[in-house]
């Protein structure tokens, strides 16, 4: 009877030996088939990744090429973190401003240059600089001499002004300043309503400034919590600029830049979104650290004049706001270092500019 019960326990044991060695044969067949075939998916999802970032290279180089000539690559002048991004649509803010520029040439010499919309502007809140009926000076000549000197990149230091946050009380000033020098800048704006506001938007598109894009709203809770509240925030403020100015801007600069951490999205997603919309967004890479408390103008300019000489497409980062007083202070001098630099001349954003991106719509 024991000799049963043991032989009993023998066939048992065998049997679940067996059930496990054929479970355990079944596993490792499953594993030889699905390993490798998971590595030749990741293999071609790479191999396809990879193809498209070298076409994308190649398409970039050419275009590199045949605006700049094969010197410039040869003599190292892309060097600097820039990266470039070809667009073939037409600017409507270039057209915008093209149509003003020859109804200001047609202006009867001796009468002043003026937009009917600035002369009706009122006052702005907190003692802000009120505009004027002063036609900037020599408006024509300076922007005829910037056309020229677009093609001759080869040969010049192009330096990007560029304004962050506005419009602000501060705006006319800025503006007044830069139409002292014959400067053309850029200011990526937020969305503010008001006939006080709307005047200042009219005066940086009329007055040959290039209108970007800042985010409407400017809250980062709300802007970056989806890609659907990204999209509504930016058609809103397109579609009122438009509304206001007549200009549909296609630039456009994050808020905290493409290299923020606070987005929930990932930003590579709303790189792309910019992209399919036509947008060419702008980082920096001279950045002059007015946003930051207790800076005065002296530092703010030493700033700028550091970093400036540093590239040959040169993208600063100013910003455009009431509680910035030492910005307003600090531009005179930066504009007047700036232009007594050999083979350097400031000009606005267009479509030719070669964007300074932190993160690249390829990553």
């Amino acid at each position: 009877m024991a000799t049963n019960t043991e032989g009993h326990r023998s066939d048992e044991a065998r049997s679940r030996r067996i059930s496990f060695l054929r479970k355990l044969i079944l596993v490792s067949i499953a594993a030889s088939c699905l390993i490798p075939t998971g590595i030749c998916i990741f293999l071609v999802m790479k191999n396809s990744h990879t193809n498209r970032m070298l076409e994308k290279a190649k398409s970039e180089l050419s275009w590199y090429e045949e605006h700049y000539g094969e010197e410039a690559l040869a003599d190292g002048e892309t060097d600097n973190p820039v990266e470039w991004h070809p667009k073939s649509a037409e600017d409507i803010a270039e057209d915008v401003r093209e149509e003003e520029k020859t109804e200001s040439d047609e202006t009867p010499e001796g009468e002043p240059e003026t937009d009917g919309e600035l002369t009706e502007s009122e006052p702005e809140a907190d003692g802000a600089p009120t505009e004027t009926d002063e036609a900037p000076p020599e408006e024509t000549s300076s922007q005829e001499t910037s056309d020229e000197e677009q093609g001759e990149r080869d040969d010049k230091r192009r330096v990007y002004i560029t304004f962050d946050d506005g419009p602000s009380t501060s705006t006319n000033t800025i503006l007044d300043i830069l139409d002292s020098y014959g400067v053309k800048a850029t200011f990526f704006v937020t969305g503010k309503e008001g006939e006080e506001y709307e005047s200042v938007y009219r005066r940086i598109a009329g007055s040959g400034h290039t209108l970007g894009m800042h985010s409407y709203s400017h809250k980062y809770s709300e802007l970056y919590e989806s890609l659907d509240s990204f999209s509504a925030d930016l058609h809103k403020l397109q579609t009122y600029l438009y509304e206001t100015t007549g200009v549909w801007s296609q630039y456009y600069r994050f808020p905290g830049g493409s290299s923020n951490t606070v987005s929930k999205v990932e930003m590579g997603k709303l790189i792309n979104y910019l992209d399919l919309e036509d947008i060419t967004y702008f980082d920096w890479n001279v950045a002059s650290s007015d946003d930051r408390g207790g800076v005065n103008k002296d530092i703010i300019v030493a700033n700028v004049m550091t970093g400036v000489p540093k590239f040959n497409e040169a993208i600063i980062l100013l910003h455009d706001s009431a509680d910035k007083p030492a910005t307003v202070e600090a531009l005179p001098e930066i504009i007047e270092q700036i232009q007594a630099m050999d083979d350097t001349v400031i000009v606005p954003i267009t479509d030719d500019t070669l964007p300074v991106q932190h993160i690249s719509n390829s990553q």
